[in-house]
């Protein structure tokens, strides 16, 4: 699994290099997930940067589910990466301080906070440290 993260992780960082549009930052991933959530592009450069908070997005609601339990978040199945973008631009309204931090980062504590997982009690990142995971239920 760390793998698999590390490797998403370069990719993005590839992607963000290629293309000249990097969210190394929430609030550049802010201003992405803006323009993808008005779907109001002026130009490619616009387009380019809503194309990447998708991507970004995409991305968190992929992994979100395989992270540890007190990181994890469950995005609903049918979940939509506008709705996902939604998310990730409350969650940042209401946390502004977060706003320095890793994009990706945030939007995955953003879906923990919107979806937590079944039985690992993350429905909140008030950062009171580790969440544990719920006992395995055995036969």
């Amino acid at each position: 699994m760390r793998v698999h993260v590390i490797v998403a992780g370069l990719i993005l960082a590839v992607i963000g290099k290629a293309s000249a549009t990097v969210v190394d930052k929430a609030t550049d991933a802010q201003k992405s997930c803006e323009l993808l959530v008005q779907n109001s592009f002026r130009n490619q450069d616009e387009a380019r940067s809503a194309g990447v908070c998708e991507g970004m997005i995409e991305t968190a609601m992929l992994f979100s589910p395989n992270l540890p339990a007190n990181v994890r978040a469950c995005p609903p199945a049918q979940g939509s990466p506008l709705q996902s973008a939604k998310v990730f631009l409350g969650y940042l309204d209401n946390n502004p301080d977060r706003a320095s931090e890793p994009g990706i980062t945030v939007a995955i504590e953003a879906f923990r906070d919107a979806w937590p997982c079944h039985g690992d009690d993350a429905g909140s990142s008030a950062g009171n440290g580790p969440k544990k995971r719920a006992p395995k239920k055995t036969k």
